[in-house]
């Protein structure tokens, strides 16, 4: 027996905000965006106050979502929600401003500060949330997550039913001006939420399928974007894959490599999908000693393990990050092992254990 829920609209492919209609949400949006100014560059916010304005809906811009955002970030934006009387919310860009709009959303619904929120999650109501991603990456578009940072430098993910976006587009032509190391980060999350979501031990054969043509688009097209970056074909097939990512994650979660990688970018900067991979391969091959048919099924589009890691290595030469004794045990203790992305991964996972993967780094 196995369940899927997801009650995500999707609208997946060109010009797809025209397509939706913006007037059941309310008559003013707030638009959340980050700081670089790509959402304007990709044409999305462009396309997206067309449809505004023909509609009549006016609109407030948040623009001030950083990388890895923090808990002050989304408070900000709660309040200036409310103060300028929105009736939902729209976020565009990658994972940081939809994670963001998810939580203004809830925090401005509630009269709360986010920090108060991860108490009561499952009792949490929200405005409607529009999601307009503009990178392939981490799916957030059609996920119940939003990651972020707390005053200490810790990235928690806040994950109920009720963060779930209202609507998702995915208009591949927005990701055309991705630049070459965005594209390669962004799409290698992607490959590791689907390898993950595969591995863990609450997959199904739903997420099965999905995952694993995820990651035949992921293996076929992302080292043709790298070279071809104007290929709307290939954009779309990792724009694809990204979007499965979430779908799969949304059921089975991720898994200790995602944990593992938390640390890396909040101490050393190291973007997200790249700090999984420095850990990826390591973990998947530990959980074929566990459970040989998941990692099979995940890998079998490389030919094994091993193939996964020379693809991986194609695309992203891993570095060698030097972290000392100290570093290592400080970023093993971060790691709660008893969190269900550790838990639900094929294997033992202990302290010893943690701490030896960042010593291998």
């Amino acid at each position: 027996m196995f369940s899927y829920f997801n009650p995500v609209d999707l609208r997946f492919g060109e010009n797809a905000v025209s397509n939706v209609d913006f007037t059941l949400y309310g008559k003013k949006a707030f638009i959340v965006t980050g700081r670089s100014g790509s959402a304007k560059k990709n044409n999305a916010i462009k396309d997206l106050l067309s449809v505004l304005d023909a509609k009549g809906i006016s609109h407030e811009f948040f623009s001030e979502v950083e990388e890895n955002p923090s808990f002050e970030t989304v408070d900000r934006g709660a309040e200036l929600f409310k103060a300028k009387h929105c009736d939902f919310a729209v976020g565009i860009g990658g994972g940081s401003p939809m994670d963001v709009a998810k939580a203004i959303s809830a925090g401005a619904k509630m009269g709360k500060k986010v920090a108060d929120l991860y108490a009561i999650k499952d009792s949490i109501s929200c405005y409607p949330v529009i999601e307009i991603t503009t990178t392939s990456g981490t799916g957030s578009e059609v996920t119940q997550y939003s990651v972020l940072t707390s005053p200490d430098d810790k990235k928690l993910g806040l994950r109920t039913n009720k963060l779930f976006p209202t609507v998702a587009i995915v208009d591949p032509r927005y990701t055309l001006t991705m630049p070459a190391d965005v594209t390669i980060s962004t799409g290698l999350d992607a490959l590791s939420q689907l390898v993950e979501s595969v591995i863990s031990k609450i997959s199904t054969p739903l997420t099965d399928v999905i995952a694993v043509k995820g990651i035949e688009l992921i293996k076929m097209s992302l080292p043709e974007v790298v070279k071809k970056a104007s290929s709307l074909e290939h954009r779309s097939n990792v724009a694809m894959a990204a979007t499965f990512s979430g779908l799969t994650i949304s059921q089975t979660g991720t898994t200790i490599v995602h944990a593992l990688g938390y640390p890396i970018t909040s101490h050393l900067g190291i973007r997200h999908g790249l700090a999984n991979m420095l850990t990826l391969c390591q973990i998947v091959k530990n959980a074929q000693r566990f459970d040989p048919e998941r990692v099979k099924i995940a890998t079998a589009p490389f030919g094994g393990a091993n193939g996964l890691c020379e693809f991986i290595d194609s695309v992203y030469p891993k570095p060698k990050l030097k972290l000392s004794e100290k570093d290592a045990e400080i970023f093993a203790r971060e790691i709660d092992l008893k969190a269900g992305q550790v838990l639900n991964t094929p294997g033992n996972y202990d302290f010893g254990f943690v701490k030896e993967i960042y010593r291998s780094l």
